[in-house]
């Protein structure tokens, strides 16, 4: 079993570090400029069946067509280029430049993989070392002024330090902390909130002892990003009971879940 989970972790961490040498960062979050997309819950339980080491096998299958696809585009324009075909060659670069700024999902991450059972039971040098190195390129990515201008490739460099923590040292006592910020820098700088609640809801689960305000940030997305008011009510009320104590985040929370309940109660 051990050796199959270590497979479907590998193929997560390559899937991952694919997307972000496959194309420009820009494109990951959803489809081209312009188009609107609807944002499914991603705690909502719907993929909560999915055999998956099957996705696992069809998104890899998927990815290695997709960069066959890529590479043949290429060799096709370069024979074209020594043919001196300067129409066709010109195709293949419109083609190529499609691909580019078309979408490009990551399908897998290593939250999803990983699944809830995961637990923070000891200290190990190596993962401390990989938690630091993640840090340093979160802190270059983030920008001077964090959010104005991000470096998107190191933030994603720093997605890939993080997750190989989890993935390689996956009983250490860093992992509920790697998720975390893995998940701010889906929150904070790259905006795809549902990546950063699947990390946020695996931090409680790997590290129940976290000190970090895992209910209340995720309340804060339903709230303020994805308008669910239900559930930002939900995980308001989890921060006040489950959330280590901050002052500020329940005096907020109680003060939001009334709000919402009036709102709720005006509107029927």
């Amino acid at each position: 079993m051990k050796g199959k989970r270590d497979s479907i972790f590998q193929a997560a961490a390559l899937l991952t570090l694919g997307v972000l040498l496959a194309g420009p960062i820009g494109c990951q979050n959803g489809a081209r400029p312009g188009s609107q997309l609807s944002v499914a819950d991603p705690l909502g339980g719907e993929t909560a069946d999915l055999d998956r080491s099957a996705e696992v096998g069809l998104v890899e299958q998927m990815a290695s067509h997709r960069a066959s696809y890529e590479r043949a585009l290429r060799i096709l324009g370069e024979f074209y280029d020594q043919q001196g075909n300067h129409l066709k060659a010109g195709w293949v670069e419109e083609e190529l430049e499609f691909l580019s700024s078309g979408p490009l999902r990551q399908y897998l991450v290593v939250a999803e993989v990983a699944g809830p059972n995961l637990r923070a039971t000891r200290t190990i040098p190596e993962a401390d070392v990989l938690f630091e190195e993640g840090l340093l390129l979160k802190k270059s990515g983030r920008g001077l002024i964090p959010g104005l201008l991000p470096d998107k490739r190191k933030l994603f460099l720093a997605i890939d330090k993080f997750n190989e923590l989890i993935t390689t040292y996956s009983d250490s006592d860093r992992i509920g902390e790697a998720a975390f910020e893995i998940a701010e820098i889906y929150r904070l700088y790259l905006k795809d909130f549902s990546r950063a609640l699947q990390y946020y809801q695996r931090v409680r689960q790997w590290d129940p002892e976290t000190a970090r305000p895992v209910s209340f940030t995720i309340a804060k997305i339903y709230d303020e990003e994805l308008h669910n008011l239900i559930k930002a009510v939900h995980y308001y009320e989890e921060a006040i009971t489950l959330d280590v104590p901050i002052e500020a985040n329940v005096s907020y929370a109680k003060k939001r879940i009334e709000q919402i309940n009036k709102e709720i109660i005006g509107e029927n």
